[in-house]
């Protein structure tokens, strides 16, 4: 028997295993991916053109938004605070003191605030433009607007305020459409109030530039304004720069020149919050003042009564005498100092009456420091200044937050620091009331030697200097408490105003568009990539050579003819001539003084054995030799349909009737269109060929064969599915194994190397096929297309 020589012998990967177990390396052959995407690029353009497409539709149909930027600088309020503080400890050894700027960042960002700019701007009403390809909201119409015809929007007869949204279109310059529904539309002149939600209004045109589009429509909506103001809150980002006191506020909004108008309003809202909780303490002293500048003004006015009435009963039209005038000017000045202490003694007792009143709440306390100063003036400012960080805190947080309990314990301890601080002083200037009001005594007891009229007409004048004294004391510490009030300023400055990006921030067309081009060539990438990696059939000829590491004889490529006998003495085709080479391969494994037996089989059903066989005969006929091929599948035989053109001579006896002794030698074998190739039909389907093929009539029958034909070939059924093929090893010098690309399942492999290794599958070599003409294998098929 012929072996193949050293330069003829087809390529192997590995080797052929010679005992024990065979597990074979299931690997992903990255060239062959990469080939069968080139040769697929059609799909990757249509992928990447679909995708453009839609980003394409998803930029024209998405509303862009835009980004605005300011940046301010906080700087810590002065003064306040003295001592050892933790603040003053920490900035002593070197740390920035964050606390202040975090509370600020804090305030930027409350809904508190971004509420009163929802006020200022009237954010609670948007104006939206019904366009063909997408919606656009107007930000201040030039041409209209909406007024409110009720008085007010707060709830009406204790009902909460619904909101709403109707449909406008601008008809004439006397009438719009009030569009509710659909086939809903009234005629409205601009003068009559309509509702929206519960709530009236009505629409006032621009006389210098009305509406010209009376054909497109607007959708007005009334929106709730803490609806409004939390959702402009969440667009809000405030970040301070590093550790500075540089805060920077973004804004995103579709429409710029709106979120430049709200980062704008905040910072003002915010300093103007800032100014408000520095006049607050200011204004507390400022009402003191004023009350008790009341009171002194009615008395004062009494005294002057007094006096005048006096002098007119009394007959007296000269002033008093000398030594009465000294005693009313001594007298005088004692009564200007404890008239002094007497305000600052009735200060100090509304502040302890403050404090004490309200064990729960928290209230600011009035202080002024032209009356009082000090380690309490200092403590009341600390109070002040913690109640207002509390209520900025209560707008993102509950009475129950852990952080209130903090402050509200920080208030308490700073609030019997005061009440501590205020005894002592009150105590101290109760001792020098008294002490005054001791000096006052011997003077007083001194006027009584003086005459009658005149000692009346003094205590008159005496009370009313003291009232004169009150009634200026008053007054400068109005003007200064005024001019402290009229004098705060915000503690911030502006680096740079609101300004919004140029462009959208959002959709990012490069980006969007490379993600779509990405995606393109990811479906059809990762399409093939996971066919390859789970596919249940062998796609390509390195992953067959990875399972199964024989000798490859053949390589049959796809064809229209499938299914017909293909190779004749005329034809040139390539799937013609991939027979011829097959027959080339075949002659080296082929015994060559005797006939030869071989066995076409597959692992399982349409790899294409009868086809191969049938041509494979063709082409070995054409070489002189007198060929047989038997029809062995006496299951789902296919071999008679492809050879045998007569549908009568199909139907006639076959293999199944020789081997049960119904037909003869010479009824079996069938001449066909080509000279010296012959068939044995399977014959009508037996209920036990297997049985059949192991009696002793098919190995006399290929005795017979071998003396008559140079060479046999066995169309057997597939080994991976019956074992009749395995039955004829006896008989076999050669098996061609038949793998379909595509068709050829994964898990039949090792049962095939297990027979193999076993040697029931003698001399076993491979034919592949199911081979893509175009693909890049470098065997040249196209040149015979």
């Amino acid at each position: 028997m012929k072996n193949f020589s050293e330069d003829f012998k087809p390529q192997m990967r590995g080797s052929v295993p010679n005992g024990g177990g065979f597990t074979p390396e299931i690997r992903l052959n990255y060239a062959a991916l990469l080939g069968r995407m080139l040769r697929n690029w059609y799909w990757f353009v249509l992928a990447v053109g679909v995708c453009i497409g839609l980003a394409w539709l998803n930029l024209r149909y998405t509303t862009p938004v835009y980004l605005a930027q300011t940046s301010m600088l906080i700087q810590e309020q002065s003064g306040g605070t003295s001592g050892l503080s933790k603040e003053v400890i920490a900035q002593e050894l070197g740390f920035e003191n964050s606390y202040v700027i975090d509370n600020e960042v804090h305030m930027l960002r409350s809904k508190y605030l971004m509420q009163r700019v929802v006020n200022l701007l009237g954010l609670d009403t948007k104006f939206i433009h019904q366009g063909s390809v997408r919606n656009t909201e107007i930000y201040n119409p030039e041409s209209f607007s909406l007024v409110p015809a009720d008085t007010s929007a707060t709830d009406i007869a204790g009902s909460p305020v619904q909101y709403g949204s109707v449909m406008v279109r601008f008809d004439n310059e006397d009438n719009f459409s009030l569009i509710r529904a659909e086939g809903d539309t009234l005629s409205v002149p601009y003068t009559q109030p309509f509702n929206i939600g519960s709530r009236e209004f009505r629409l006032q045109l621009t006389p210098e530039s009305p509406p010209t589009d009376h054909r497109s429509v607007f959708e007005i909506k009334v929106m709730n304004p803490s609806d409004v103001a939390n959702s402009y809150t969440k667009a809000l980002t405030v970040s301070q720069v590093e550790r500075s006191g540089v805060v920077n506020l973004s804004l995103t909004d579709p429409i710029p020149e709106k979120a430049e108008d709200i980062l704008d309003a905040l910072v003002n809202a915010y300093e103007q919050q800032i100014v408000e909780q520095q006049s607050q303490t200011g204004g507390l002293t400022l009402s003191f003042i004023e009350e008790r500048l009341g009171y002194v003004t009615e008395e004062l006015y009494e005294v002057e009564s007094d006096v005048a009435s006096f002098k007119r009963g009394a007959n007296l039209s000269v002033d008093i005498q000398t030594q009465g005038a000294n005693y009313l000017a001594q007298l005088n000045e004692a009564d200007a100092q404890l008239a002094e202490l007497q305000v600052r003694q009735e200060l100090i007792e509304e502040i302890r009456n403050t404090l004490t009143s309200s064990n729960e709440n928290f209230e600011a306390l009035p202080v002024a420091s032209e009356i009082i100063s000090g380690v309490l003036t200092d403590l009341i400012v600390q109070y002040n200044q913690l109640i207002f960080d509390r209520d900025n805190k209560l707008e993102g947080y509950t009475q129950q937050h852990p952080l209130m309990a903090t402050y509200n314990e920080k208030l308490n301890n700073i609030r019997e620091s005061i009440l501590r601080s205020i005894n002592s002083v009150l105590r101290e200037t109760n001792e020098r009331i008294a002490r005054i009001q001791e000096r006052i005594r011997p003077l007083e007891s001194q006027m009584t030697r003086i005459p009658g009229n005149e000692q009346k007409l003094l205590q008159i004048m005496r009370q009313q200097e003291i009232k004169q004294n009150l009634f200026m004391y008053l007054l400068e510490r109005r003007e200064e408490a005024a001019l402290t009030v009229a004098a705060q300023v915000p503690n911030t400055r502006i680096i740079d105003r609101a300004e919004a990006s140029p462009s959208p921030i959002s959709p990012n067309k490069p980006i969007i568009y490379l993600l779509a081009i990405g995606v393109g060539l990811f479906i059809p990438a990762g399409t093939m990539f996971l066919r390859e990696l789970l596919g249940t059939t062998v796609p390509t000829e390195d992953e067959v050579l990875n399972y199964l590491p024989y000798p490859i004889v053949g390589r049959i490529v796809k064809s229209s003819e499938h299914g017909k006998l293909v190779v004749n003495q005329s034809t040139r085709t390539g799937i013609a001539e991939a027979f011829r080479l097959l027959r080339t391969n075949l002659g080296f494994l082929l015994p060559g003084e005797q006939s030869s037996v071989v066995l076409v089989t597959s692992s399982v059903s349409g790899e294409g054995k009868s086809f191969i066989s049938s041509n494979l005969a063709a082409a070995l006929a054409l070489t002189k030799k007198k060929v047989v091929v038997v029809g062995l599948d006496m299951r789902k035989p296919k071999l008679a349909e492809m050879v045998l053109k007569d549908e009568g001579e199909r139907k006639n006896a076959g293999l199944s009737n020789y081997l049960i002794g119904k037909s003869s030698y010479e009824d079996i074998i069938r001449p066909t269109v080509l000279d010296r190739l012959y068939i044995v039909p399977s014959g009508p389907l037996p209920p036990n060929p297997a049985e059949l093929l192991m009696e002793n009539n098919m190995g006399t029958l290929i005795q017979r064969l071998r003396q008559d034909f140079d060479v046999v070939i066995l169309d057997a059924p597939p080994v991976g599915i019956v074992t009749d093929g395995l039955l004829m090893k006896d008989y076999v010098n050669v098996t061609l194994f038949i793998t379909r690309l595509g068709v050829t399942p994964k898990k039949s492999m090792p049962y095939i190397n297990e027979m193999v290794e076993e040697g029931k599958l003698p001399r076993f070599n491979l034919i592949v096929n199911g081979i893509n003409p175009k693909a890049a294998y470098g065997y040249g098929y196209g040149y015979y297309q």
